[in-house]
């Protein structure tokens, strides 16, 4: 073989090589930039957008991607920190899971989070700048808890004017109070003390709240103006809270109350109908009705005894410093000799309201009774 052509194969070699080499190269630098490429997608991906979130409410941090700038709701009663936790007690030992909203679109990606499949809330995503490929990247936008937090429910507070009722931390004023057909304020009067309000130092009124926009399980708590807590009593929707009961009162009624009940007794079965008018309010319109209130039936000669039984009151509610309402129950059981009727009873289930007036306790009106029977009384012929 000559020379030259060792020669020639020499460069061949050496150029193949050179070809190799950087074929080699190339395809290194390809490889790199390929996998960028993938990597740089993947991160352009909405799903990796939201997997920051999913962690944060994996680990119950959820501050670290909500805040009040981010929360979308139309409710008035709570604010970010009223979610962060009742999201937090949502979550709490469950697994969270996170499926793409019906909702979602290529240019608003929205996701569902789940707690042990419950859905809690949803997320939407924004551009949140582009890598080195120009492909955008996505990241929190805004949380959207109404939807799956609050309910449909309407909740109505009933509670006395003075009151305040507080919902989830919100004290409830003139904006949320009821209205009725015609626009006005759902504020009533108390049917049992119509009677006797001019006599009142203080007549006070009922007012209805409503409410919407609250979670499954509201925090509903009401209070005096001093800050004395007032109890509610809650059926289904429905909030409600009774006037205040005076013990002291309770007691000076309870005092002067078997003395009442024998007066007026006497006076229903004529055998006396002067002693009541000591316990009637004076220049009350029930004190001028009484007087035509008798049964005119018993045969005063032929009454050989009456007897009290069953004399109670109970149920007291305080109105004002000077009125107040219970329920009395008694029953008089009156005997005769030589009448048709051997025994009758004149028992009362009823509500008596009490005006104070100088210190002295007077009965001002009975609005509501019912006669009981002999077996009401317990008392047989």
């Amino acid at each position: 073989m000559s020379r030259d052509n060792r020669t020639k194969k020499s460069f061949f070699g050496v150029g193949l090589l050179i070809y190799f080499i950087l074929g080699c190269i190339g395809i290194f630098f390809f490889l790199r930039w390929f996998n960028g490429y993938l990597t740089a997608y993947e991160t352009s991906l909405p799903g990796t957008g939201i997997a920051e979130v999913r962690a944060a409410f994996e680990t119950g941090a959820i501050e670290t991607v909500m805040s009040k700038d981010n929360l979308v709701t139309d409710s008035a009663y709570y604010n970010i920190f009223d979610y962060e936790a009742h999201i937090k007690e949502l979550i709490v030992g469950k697994e969270v899971t996170v499926e793409e909203s019906p909702l979602s679109s290529a240019e608003v990606p929205r996701y569902v989070i789940k707690a042990a499949g419950e859905p809690v809330i949803d997320v939407t995503l924004k551009v949140i700048g582009q890598n080195d490929y120009n492909m955008n990247l996505w990241g929190c936008d805004k949380f959207y808890p109404d939807a799956y937090l609050t309910c449909n429910d309407v909740y109505t507070i009933t509670v006395p004017t003075d009151v305040i009722v507080n919902v989830s931390g919100r004290d409830l004023g003139p904006a949320d109070i009821m209205k009725d057909e015609n626009g006005n304020d759902v504020v009533k009067g108390i049917d049992l003390i119509q009677n006797v309000t001019q006599y009142m130092t203080y007549v006070p009124t009922f007012t209805t709240y409503q409410v919407s926009g609250l979670w499954s399980n509201p925090v509903v708590s009401a209070r005096t103006a001093d800050g004395t807590p007032v109890d509610l009593t809650c059926e289904g929707t429905s909030y409600s809270a009774p006037l205040q009961t005076d013990n002291s009162v309770a007691d000076e009624i309870n005092a002067i109350l078997p003395s009442i009940v024998e007066a007026y007794g006497k006076h229903f079965i004529g055998v006396s109908s002067s002693a009541v008018y000591n316990y009637l309010l004076p220049d009350s319109e029930y004190r001028a009705s009484l007087s035509t209130a008798m049964t005119n039936f018993y045969p005063t000669s032929r009454i050989t005894s009456y007897n009290y039984y069953n004399v109670s009151a109970d149920n007291f509610v305080t109105y004002c410093d000077n009125c107040v309402s219970a329920d009395i129950v008694f029953d008089l059981v009156v005997k005769f000799n030589s009448t048709a009727y051997q025994t009758k009873n004149e028992g009362s289930d009823a509500v008596w309201v009490f005006i104070k007036r100088d210190g002295v306790w007077y009965l001002a009106d009975v609005p509501r009774q019912m006669p009981r029977t002999l077996e009401d009384a317990g008392v047989t012929d």
